[in-house]
């Protein structure tokens, strides 16, 4: 259940905070005066996990640490000021992270003892260092303590997000061959029955079609919301013509649609996950198709760099139908609001969380010529080593 450990992501972190040599030197002459307060930190975050972790779990938990937590933390205090920031010790702050999910201390408790523990070896800094040298090693200190509550944060959710989903996909995999059935049996019902039993079957059926599309897209929500992006040099012209291509093939797509594919030739290349990408186009254009009056099918699909966010591509899709009336844009984005009566009102909502995972952003404006959908993704050479942007436009 610990899943895979970030290492790449981690280290970025730790680097950006700072840590780095000359915060090691700072810390280890004063490494013994640290540690003799590691006691009483373990004392205290004995006395609180026990205090907010569920009975049966705080059990299995000190069984696992050899009966008792307080030693676990006071060893951790003790050799936190010498261990070396490497791998190794970003992952035991991972699995901190994911055992305090795993014994139920809820989040707000795990920083509450990040918290206390600061306060703690902050104190000993101003007691225990010369004057001259404190300023130094407070930074270092603060920093060092700045890197574990984001790590072990990291682990927690991390550990809480793949407990959800086993139970979404379960849910989504039990309801599968309910709705199958009760489907099926409405398609019999409107065969054999008179007009007003075919009516009603065909009202069942449509709202089982329903549930089941809803199921399947809370599913895929929930597994964009959790994934690590695997960021790939993306060509965006052949990208987007193998996913019209997709979509013109299927039984959605409709008859007498005008496909135009206009895409800014200096700005072949963007970077981003190739399957959080088709998730997001996938959506946006199938949302701009079906919005569009049934007397007017047009799609333009083009793009540019704006000067307001040159590190990115703007792709705009403009679809001929209009945006509805009276309501906030941003509503549109989120998830179970839909203006079709059929819709999980998903479709959006799982745009907007694959263009994030890649570091770009969806938006939706009325124009003259129609509903333009703009998708901002990182152009080729924006993202750093550790696939986070190196210029952030907005």
């Amino acid at each position: 259940m610990n899943g895979a450990i970030p290492l790449t992501r981690l280290e970025f972190f730790r680097k950006e905070i700072g840590l780095d040599a000359t915060k090691l030197t700072a810390i280890r002459p004063y490494a013994d005066r640290l540690s003799a307060r590691a006691r009483k930190a373990g004392a205290y975050l004995d006395a609180l996990f026990r205090r907010v972790a569920p009975r049966t779990r705080m059990e299995l938990t000190l069984e696992y640490f050899n009966g008792t937590l307080r030693e676990f933390w006071t060893r951790w205090y003790s050799e936190l000021w010498t261990r070396p920031w490497d791998d190794e010790f970003l992952s035991d702050l991972w699995r901190q992270g994911v055992y305090s999910a795993r014994m139920g201390i809820e989040l707000q408790y795990m920083m509450l003892g990040e918290v206390k523990c600061r306060q703690l070896f902050i104190r000993a800094v101003r007691e225990d260092v010369p004057l001259d040298e404190r300023g130094p090693v407070a930074s270092a200190v603060n920093d060092l303590l700045d890197l574990c509550l984001m790590v072990r944060v990291k682990g927690h959710a991390s550990y809480n997000s793949q407990c959800a989903e086993p139970l979404l996909q379960g849910l989504f995999h039990q309801t599968r061959n309910p709705l199958t059935i009760i489907g099926g049996t409405a398609m019999r019902l409107m065969r054999l029955g008179g007009p007003e039993v075919k009516g009603m079957a065909q009202v069942i059926l449509d709202e089982a079609l329903r549930l089941e599309r809803l199921t399947r897209d809370i599913s895929t929500y929930n597994s964009l919301e959790m994934a690590e992006p695997t960021i790939r040099e993306v060509p965006i012209t052949t990208f987007l013509e193998q996913v019209l291509d997709g979509l013109a093939s299927g039984p959605d797509w409709p008859e007498g649609m005008r496909t135009t594919l206009a895409l800014d030739p200096e700005h072949p290349v963007i970077e981003a996950d190739p399957a959080l990408l088709k998730e997001l186009f996938k959506e946006v254009l199938m949302n701009a198709i079906q919005a569009m009056p049934a007397t007017e099918r047009s799609l333009w699909v083009t793009s540019r760099v704006d000067q307001a966010t040159p590190s990115h591509l703007s792709i705009v899709v403009l679809g001929s139908g209009e945006l509805p009336r009276g309501g906030e844009v941003d509503e549109l984005f989120l998830p179970f609001h839909s203006t079709k009566p059929q819709g999980t009102g998903f479709g959006l909502a799982i745009a907007r969380a694959a263009a994030r995972k890649c570091f770009g952003r969806v938006t939706l404006e009325q124009t003259p010529e129609g509903v333009a959908c703009t998708v901002k993704l990182p152009l080729k050479g924006q993202l750093d080593g550790t696939d986070l942007q190196t210029q952030q436009d907005f």
